[in-house]
């Protein structure tokens, strides 16, 4: 019997490693896995944030070089995934976690506005293969029981903040609620006692953060915030394993997280977390850009054969309230993107991209970005609106659906609805599709086939070889600089 908030998280996390793996839940876990560092890999090449994060990454490790060479027993401990080096396990996880939000390319959980897999799954990797480093390995069994529960956590927790509320008081969910799933993963993977859980979760009550400032000035605060909280969720695990007394109930106490963090909060979301698979509710991405923007850019680029792009006077684009907060206001700015993470946030210009090229893929917006003062594509955005209507609030948070209408000048109007996005679990990617997307994406960091195919092949092995994985993701990356 569980008595608050945080003891109901504590239970599901501490039996997590004993809970039946249905087939369906195994595979998405694998895929998920996959998926999230598959977008690391390619946040290398693409995010130009990538090379500021990485030196700071090394100099707070006291690491030069590939090898990892920083201080302590932890040094070198596990795997930057996009450079192939060792670093100790907090900045490894900081790394990881970093890249594979750096190109708004992860996965996202609808009902909870988050992404789970950047932070869940570098915590739950860098623990396991610090366990290994100092002898004490854990199956790949256990490391696939961590992220399960990391994605509840995670979700469980987004639900019960209301991230509506969230996101009006300026928080990033991902940010936020994702701590608690990176600990939840971590925990599991380390072998936490309850205890040990009790306190990982009381400590990192006080580092739950993430602001959505970032949206002032495309800033990388945002590409940042899955690392930090990974990071933090590497930091709580070993403070607790270490004996480290943490606050009690720091989700749902009295000065708790939910008490702090939201107007609106409903515990009773946590009590659920056992009735519910977060990673089979959770979509994978087909578009490198806000989740909001991807049932109406699905609608665009299918309009784009129907509409002459240089005949459009208007379109109006419906999204859920959040989804125009995120990517419609300021409409001035949204219309006037300056850089990637501008891009990706900017509902006008995604509908600009659609209709003019039919495409909404990573090379399509690496491309877009280098033309935004392009006369074409801008008279598109600033014919760009963005609104909300009942039409997209009554099905939301349950779907995120879009309704657009494309006017032209001989006065047509074309209309489409999209329910539910591509890779939503109603309109799943299948498994050639998730192989193709990480294919790219390794192939961008220096992965050659045999490269890629052994480690899809590790993705697939039964049971699940992490050992197997990461050496086939070291060997298909280039060698990081040397510079600190």
């Amino acid at each position: 019997m569980t008595d608050t908030a945080t003891d109901t998280l504590i239970e599901h996390c501490r039996c997590a490693p004993d809970r039946d793996r249905p087939p369906a839940v195994d595979r998405a876990l694998r895929r998920h896995l996959l998926d999230t560092v598959g977008v690391a890999l390619g946040a290398r090449e693409h995010a130009g944030s990538s090379p500021s994060i990485e030196r700071a990454a090394r100099r707070l490790a006291g690491a030069s070089g590939s090898e990892g060479t920083g201080a302590g027993a932890d040094a070198g401990a596990a795997t930057v995934w996009a450079t192939g080096e060792r670093l100790p396990a907090g900045e490894a996880a900081l790394l990881n976690g970093a890249h594979a939000h750096s190109l708004d390319f992860d996965d996202t959980h609808r009902e909870s506005s988050l992404h789970p897999g950047a932070p869940v799954v570098p915590a739950a990797l860098a623990v396991a293969e610090r366990r290994a480093a100092a002898g004490d390995p854990v199956d790949g069994e256990r490391v696939l029981a961590g992220v399960r529960a990391g994605y509840d956590v995670a979700c469980a927790v987004g639900r019960a903040v209301d991230p509506d509320a969230h996101y009006d008081r300026g928080f990033h969910v991902t940010a936020t609620c994702g701590t608690f799933g990176a600990t939840a993963a971590a925990g599991v993977v380390a072998g936490l006692s309850e205890a040990g859980f009790a306190d990982a979760f009381g400590v990192n009550g006080s580092q739950a953060a993430g602001s959505l400032q970032f949206l002032a000035n495309g800033a990388w605060n945002k590409r940042l915030h899955p690392g930090l909280s990974a990071r933090r969720a590497v930091e709580a695990v070993t403070l607790a394993a270490e004996g480290f007394r943490g606050a009690a109930d720091a989700v749902g106490g009295e000065h708790g997280f939910l008490a702090g963090y939201t107007p609106s909060a409903d515990p009773g979301e946590l009590a659920d977390i056992g009735g519910r698979e977060a990673v089979l509710e959770t979509a994978l991405k087909p578009y490198p850009c806000c989740r909001y923007m991807h049932s109406a850019l699905d609608a665009l680029c299918g309009l784009a054969d129907e509409v002459d792009p240089d005949a459009v006077e208007r379109v109006v684009v419906d999204l859920p309230k959040p989804g125009v907060t995120l990517t419609g206001d300021p409409i001035g700015a949204k219309r006037r993107p300056e850089n990637l993470v501008d891009c990706q946030f900017s509902m006008p210009f995604g509908a600009a991209l659609a209709l003019s090229t039919g495409e909404a893929g990573l090379k399509a917006f690496l491309d877009a970005r280098d033309r935004l003062d392009n006369p074409a594509l801008r008279r598109l955005m600033d014919a760009t609106e963005v609104v909300s209507t009942e039409a997209t609030a009554e099905p939301f948070p349950e779907r995120w659906a879009a309704a657009v209408v494309v006017e032209t000048d001989d006065g047509d109007h074309h209309e489409r609805f999209v329910e539910a996005a591509p890779g939503e679990p109603e309109r799943p990617l299948d498994a050639d599709a998730v192989e193709e997307k990480f294919a790219s994406l390794a192939g961008s960091a220096g992965a050659d086939a045999d490269a890629v195919e052994a480690a899809l092949a590790a993705a697939r092995a039964d049971p699940f070889d992490l050992d197997a994985f990461l050496d086939a993701v070291r060997a298909g990356v280039a060698e990081a600089p040397a510079e600190a």
